[in-house]
């Protein structure tokens, strides 16, 4: 019989020995890379733009919604050589910081909702489920459906539907800690 401290070591050290390009969360067996509430692989909200570039995830630099005023935020397409296959998504820093994580392509979060396949009813349960506090709100102004997923007061995942909760369309973005929106 194998005890569990034995493999959780055995995956550690198979982690440990991946060039810095390989994911821990491909490694252990997650074909889609996880969106956890404070970032994704390497990246985590609050890190500088300089230490964010160092991961080789960012590429592609990029401004953000000059609504806001100066300064403007700036973005990058998470498309850097390093970054997992199959994401598509962007990363905004504001004053030097990264702020915002989005992805309309290849993620999923930590309590399973997936982008292109879960509906906004859906993500609002799995979350709820999770034991987190979750609600979805439709938005003329945008034709679609806000997802907000709350920890306390705090929201630290957004999701985006087209269309009406109830038409069951699957979210086309997903976020931390919000969808970015430039009205």
């Amino acid at each position: 019989m194998i005890r569990r401290s034995t493999l959780l070591a055995a995956a550690a050290l198979a982690c440990a020995a991946l060039p810095a390009t390989a994911s821990a969360d491909l490694v252990m067996g997650r074909t889609t890379p996880q969106l956890r509430a404070n970032g994704i692989g390497p990246l985590k909200l609050g890190m500088t733009t300089a230490a964010a570039l160092r991961t080789r995830w960012l590429a592609h630099r990029g401004s953000g919604c000059e609504l806001g005023g100066r300064p403007y935020p700036v973005t990058y397409q998470l498309s850097g050589p390093s970054a997992p296959g199959g994401v598509v998504g962007s990363a905004e820093f504001n004053r030097g910081k990264l702020t915002n994580l989005s992805f309309t392509k290849g993620v999923e979060t930590t309590f399973g909702a997936r982008v292109g396949t879960t509906t906004a009813r859906g993500m609002v349960n799995r979350a709820k489920d999770a034991g987190f506090g979750a609600a979805a709100d439709y938005v003329d102004t945008f034709e679609g459906t806000f997802v907000a997923v709350v920890r306390g007061k705090t929201q630290f995942f957004g999701g985006f539907a087209r269309g009406r909760a109830s038409a069951r369309k699957p979210i086309s973005i997903l976020a931390i800690p919000n969808v970015p929106v430039c009205e």
